[in-house]
């Protein structure tokens, strides 16, 4: 019998928040009984504001293989609003004087990327292009007519089409950036402000019938008539593209809430309405598969004192936890049957640039996020070339959230499910924030935890033995600091330390660390079947017919290194169709009520 090595990965995140000590008692763990499917989980980030060489510089690549993101989006938010893809930089004789700040174009986003790493294309809804022949200054009237409309689609196919042709076809479709506000940056949606004899009144959306815009009383009320506008285009936009990609995921623009009568109120309820009750958006209501949502933690949310010492960084960390926790009111508002991609996240205020306690924020945010719900299906933090991610210098090195992306991508990528770590001895660590926090991922072949450990104290006896399914050597990859406050840092400096050893069920969780356990396994998948499910024919040219005694509720087909290829989970007559995937070796995961069996299939 042929051996297979079969990697066994946990990335446990333990965020501490003590002083200067070690902490002796033993650390027992328990897995939550809830298994989610992460299967199309993703984390990633926001392509922004990056000079337009960074994505042909070999450094700079070698960086992104390393971290390793998920899915990266493209061209970015506000960006998107004034992107012409065929030339890779912004519009000309728009209110932006950006020109060619950020050249970028889709065969070289694509070419810089990891292969694993998926794209999200953010189309221009908000401006015509040069290839649609309409001038970006032209009149209201053509700008929102269905003619340029149509040209926009055809422009925008032909951008996917390009992603096609350098080897990427888009992940998804999102539907343009932050409408909501409706200011200038909306392009169409914009919500006009006039003063007629001193009354203010706000023109948005389109009249067809009259062949002008809408007037309203508020701009909360031009809100609803330009979210309606909104949804018109998405409709048109989606039938076109859904054509030709029929398996394309598409995104709509929604919005965190405001003061709860607000414009982001009113944007959200008319879109969430309108699909849920409003027979006109049926198709669309069902081709949409997640809607998006922007948080930053910024100088309205927090402390605002840049950080000088272990406590004062404990703090800083602590809101990576808290501010998802305080924004479960947002997961809540959107409803069930939507999955929420944050597009853009992260933190605009300056406390604790370039530290390894930024690092550390970024994986508690991680980790906050994802104990919302299981509605979380993007994490795109904002943006991969900013100088926390990145150090620029000759090389380039990864700075302390790219580091942390590094080790997250060891633990999370190709993962299909997870469930979180329960800690024993778990005090708070500052403002009622516990100190461990993690996750267990798991796919066909391999296993992971998570640990943070965001305090200056040592738990130096972590037990994992009940949380590992295969046996093996144990090895920790850990990276820590002792002064997590030090600006300035990046992979390679004496402030940050890192260790690679093996262990044997437990470890010591490092005061400021995350830490990576990874666990090998000489575990034949021949053994991984105990044959009560059949497949044939096997090798397989189209249809694969699975024969089990009992319901199928899921199939998932990897690679055999466990990349994620396909899932399936709407399984007729016990078959299905595999005429897509290229010929060569496979790891079937059949999950039944029964529970999971793997089985090796070739497709020919």
């Amino acid at each position: 019998m042929v051996i297979n090595k079969v990697k066994v990965f946990f990335f446990v995140v333990s965020i501490l928040i003590c002083s200067n000590t070690s902490v002796s008692q033993t650390v027992t763990t328990t897995l939550d009984p809830i298994v989610r499917d992460i299967s199309e989980v993703n984390i990633g980030f926001n392509r922004r504001s990056d000079p337009g060489t960074w994505w042909t510089d070999a450094s700079f690549i070698n960086l992104l293989s390393q971290m390793n993101p998920d899915v990266v989006r493209y061209p970015a938010g506000t960006q998107a609003n004034y992107w012409d893809w065929s030339t890779g930089q912004f519009l000309e004789n728009t209110d932006k004087v950006w020109g060619n700040k950020e050249v970028v174009t889709i065969p070289t986003f694509v070419n810089a990327l990891p292969s694993q790493t998926k794209a999200v294309y953010v189309v221009n809804i908000a401006r015509p292009t040069p290839a649609t022949g309409i001038d970006v200054n032209t009149t209201e009237a053509i700008l929102k007519s269905d003619a340029t409309l149509n040209l926009k689609i055809t422009d925008m196919l032909s951008a996917i089409d390009a992603f096609t042709q350098a080897g990427k076809l888009p992940y998804a479709i999102e539907l343009g950036n932050e409408f909501y506000f409706g200011n200038i940056e909306s392009g169409i949606f914009q919500i006009e402000e006039v003063d007629n004899n001193g009354t203010t009144e706000y023109y948005s959306g389109w009249d067809q019938v009259n062949n002008q815009p809408f007037q309203s009383s508020s701009k909360q009320d031009a809100t609803d008539v330009t979210a309606l506008f909104y949804l018109e285009q998405a409709k048109v936009i989606v039938n076109a593209i859904k054509a030709l990609y029929p398996n394309m995921k598409f995104v709509l623009c929604t919005t965190k809430s405001g003061n709860g009568t607000s414009a982001r109120e009113r944007w959200n309820n008319t879109i969430f309405d309108n699909l849920q009750n409003n027979p006109e958006f049926t198709t669309l209501s069902n081709d949409i598969d997640a809607v998006t949502q922007h948080h930053y933690l910024n100088d309205a949310y927090g402390v605002q004192t840049v950080i000088t010492n272990n406590a004062e960084a404990k703090v800083a960390i602590a809101e990576g936890i808290q501010y998802p926790i305080d924004k479960q009111a947002d997961y809540d508002l959107v409803p069930n049957d939507y999955k929420i991609w944050y597009t853009e996240y992260g933190v605009t205020k300056g406390i604790a640039e370039e530290t390894w306690a930024s690092g550390l924020r970024y994986a508690a945010l991680v980790y906050s996020w994802f104990n919302r719900g299981d509605k979380v299906e993007q994490l795109l933090y904002h943006h991969i070339s900013d100088n926390t991610i990145v150090q620029v210098g000759s090389p380039m090195k990864l700075a302390p959230i790219g580091i942390a992306q590094k080790l997250i991508a060891q633990a999370f990528v190709n993962m299909t499910e997870m469930q979180k770590i329960n800690f024993s001895s778990n005090p708070i660590s500052v403002n009622g924030i516990e100190s461990l926090f993690g996750y267990k991922f798991i796919n066909a072949e391999k296993e992971t935890l998570l640990i943070i450990n965001i305090n200056d104290a040592d738990f130096t006896d972590v037990q994992l033995d009940n949380l590992f399914d295969y046996n093996g050597t144990q090895n920790l990859t850990q990276y820590r600091s002792v002064q997590p406050y030090v600006f300035g840092v990046a992979e390679g400096d004496s402030n940050i330390l890192s260790t690679n050893t093996t262990i044997s069920n437990t470890f010591n969780a490092r005061g400021f660390s995350i830490s990576v356990v990874e666990v090998e396994n000489t575990l034949g998948l021949e053994d991984i079947s105990n044959n009560s499910i059949k497949v044939y024919p096997n090798p397989v040219k189209d249809v694969l017919t699975i024969e089990a005694n009992t319901a199928l509720k899921r199939i998932m087909v990897n690679s055999i290194d466990g990349s994620k290829v396909l899932t399936v989970k709407n399984i007729k007559n016990n078959s299905i169709d595999l005429s897509t995937l290229t010929s060569g070796m496979y790891l079937l995961k059949i999950e039944t009520n029964k529970g999971s069996e793997f089985k090796k299939l070739i497709k020919i």
